[in-house]
């Protein structure tokens, strides 16, 4: 089947196609056409129309198209040339979007995404288009599963695909986090909660697109870095002034950190306490995102509030755009 006929697909059993949706290619290609097929057929069976599948077929090189195709993505939405649509669908991940930074009017794009109540979907690499976003668009985003990292896989998370249409749908989503040191949240703590991959943030410190909210909660996660690396990235973020103004830090998942080939006992427990006594902030951890194959998905950007339950701490968000859930046929994204 071609990636350009999956859009008019529409089984008895799916809801009709009407999201007005988008995908941009940011970072790496999907190399898998099949599973770009699926993921297409998946969205469309839950709802989403989407406008520009064609986008899936492009390659050069590791990337998913050249930098000035992928900028189109987004460029073109920023002046208008093409209609924002009520969801942009990150591909998948990788690395690339840093490359397209300077080439974006952020502010512009944001104030189209605005005015149409856009979401933004992504994470992984796509966290440097998400924090751009926000530092110069002033505009959320979503940390959430990507067509080809979730919804074409042959068998995909339902918990997964079920907290996305939740985070689309919710308009004061909550996510409980159990077994927390509550001692430093005596009362609620509410800021903007921004950041995402770790690796991406830490390699924007200094830069103009790394936010940095007054009073604002970071959130962090990465995979595949051991633990000495991880605290590397998160000195540079402290040295960089990114941690000054914050009220908080929550963490994710910190898949595939490893043993430290030096000594063992230094593990992430120490990382973390380490990053408390140099910050003297709060620090949270067991957020359930990251490069996991479970994953709760949220809003970057948006107004979230901490406050202490009786089991650990829940996290509110408020602030963000949200899809009618009568427009979504959820089980469509993973059957």
């Amino acid at each position: 089947m071609d990636i350009e006929d999956t859009s008019t697909q529409n089984p008895l059993s799916c809801i009709t196609p009407t999201i007005s949706t988008r995908i941009f290619a940011s970072s790496n290609t999907g190399v898998d056409e099949a599973r770009n097929v699926l993921g297409l057929q998946r969205l469309t069976c839950a709802g989403f129309d989407i406008k520009n599948p064609e986008v899936l077929r492009r390659r050069y090189l590791r990337f998913g198209g050249t930098d000035q195709q992928r900028i189109s993505d987004l460029q073109n939405m920023a002046t208008g040339a093409i209609e924002v649509p009520k969801l942009l669908l990150a591909a998948r991940g990788g690395y690339g979007a840093m490359r397209l930074l300077e080439q974006v009017n952020w502010q512009s794009l944001g104030d189209q995404m605005r005015e149409k109540g856009t979401i933004l979907a992504g994470f992984s690499d796509v966290t440097a288009v998400q924090c751009a976003l926000l530092a110069q668009g002033k505009m959320s985003s979503l940390a959430a599963p990507m067509l080809y990292s979730e919804f074409g896989k042959k068998q995909p998370d339902v918990v997964s695909c079920q907290g996305f249409i939740d985070a689309i749908t919710q308009p004061k989503l909550k996510i409980s986090l159990p077994q927390q040191d509550i001692s430093m949240l005596k009362t609620p703590m509410t800021g903007t909660l921004w950041g995402g991959n770790l690796s991406v943030v830490s390699a924007l410190a200094g830069s103009p697109y790394i936010p940095n909210p007054e009073g604002g909660i970071v959130f962090l996660e990465d995979v595949g870095e051991q633990p000495y690396q991880v605290e590397r990235m998160l000195y540079s973020l402290y040295l960089s002034g990114a941690f000054k103004r914050q009220q908080a830090i929550v963490l994710g998942a910190f898949s595939g950190t490893g043993q430290d080939s030096y000594d063992a006992r230094y593990d992430m427990s120490l990382v973390v306490k380490q990053l408390k006594q140099i910050t003297h902030l709060p620090v949270f951890t067991g957020l359930p995102f990251g490069h996991v194959a479970r994953k709760q998905s949220f809003p970057l950007g948006a107004q979230c509030q901490l406050s202490a339950s009786d089991t650990g701490i829940e996290l509110e968000f408020s602030g963000y755009p949200t899809i009618a859930g009568e427009l979504i046929y959820p089980e469509g994204l993973w059957r």
